[in-house]
């Protein structure tokens, strides 16, 4: 016997005739359109042709159409495992779990600080010398300290003293011109022994037992006050030497010097103090 096998459609259409003529009249009409001619008889093949109709009728009929329906399902299910197993083991695969590689979270870092600013340099502060502060002294037994002015007379004559050249004579033609007038030098004001008195001796002095005689030279200004002082001789003694311009130029006052002309004008003033700390 010759087996043949049949596609998926025609099957599904031989069970959709098979559902619909479900009478017993056309039972064995239907069941011989879809089993194959292989596995019928030739009783059936001819009965199909119109053949010797009523001979198909027989139980060995009924075997062979169990027998045609299960080895039917059974090549079905061949199919089904075949397809199952073959196919599908090249599109399932087996998932296997990677674990994802450990990373770390680093934070950027951050913006640089800004650079402070340059601060504008400071002004280098004067700092003017000082004399030492007075501080009274005990009474001293006997006599008070004496301080020697010594002479204060001016240097030289004329206008200016010694830094200015001598005015020279009027001439004949200068009288004809209007009346002149004698220049005159500053003058002080007062007795200029007052101007510096025992209690301006400088302490630190005093303790060392400095003592000299200081030389100084005054400029005086047109109103009559000291412009500068300047030490022409030194007492060996920087603090004798500090407080003597420094009185003087405090307390010291001057009638002011006059030009030919009888105007006020700038002049000079020279003098010595002489320190003396008493026995």
């Amino acid at each position: 016997m010759q087996l043949r096998f049949f596609s998926h459609a025609a099957i599904k259409r031989g069970n959709d005739i098979l559902l619909k003529r479900r009478s017993a009249r056309v039972a064995c009409i239907g069941i011989v359109r879809f089993v194959p001619a292989a596995f019928l008889p030739a009783r059936a093949v001819r009965h199909s042709r119109g053949e010797h109709a009523m001979a198909y009728l027989t139980p060995d009929t009924n075997r062979r159409r169990i027998a045609t329906l299960g080895a039917v399902g059974a090549v079905h299910g061949v199919m089904a495992v075949v397809l199952l197993s073959g196919f599908a083991g090249g599109i399932i695969k087996e998932f296997k779990r990677q674990a994802l590689p450990a990373w770390t979270y680093m934070p950027p870092p951050p913006p640089p600080a800004p650079a402070p600013e340059p601060k504008p340099s400071a002004r280098p502060s004067l700092t003017v010398p000082r004399p030492d502060p007075f501080v009274p002294l005990p009474p001293m037994p006997g006599p008070g300290l004496p301080i020697d002015t010594g002479p204060l007379v001016p240097v030289g004559s004329g206008l200016g003293g010694d830094l200015l050249p001598p005015l020279p004579p009027p001439s004949p033609s200068s009288s004809s011109s209007g009346p002149s007038f004698t220049p005159r030098a500053a003058q002080p004001l007062g007795a200029p022994g007052t101007w510096v008195s025992d209690a301006d001796y400088p302490a630190a002095a005093l303790r060392r037992g400095d003592q000299g005689a200081t030389r100084f030279e005054l400029s005086i200004s047109p109103d009559g006050r000291v412009r500068d002082c300047r030490i022409a001789q030194s007492s060996r003694s920087a603090d004798l030497d500090a407080a003597t311009c420094a009185r003087l130029s405090q307390r010291a006052r001057f009638t002011p010097a006059r030009d030919e002309h009888g105007d006020l004008v700038a002049g000079r003033y020279s003098g010595v103090i002489r320190w003396r700390i008493p026995e």
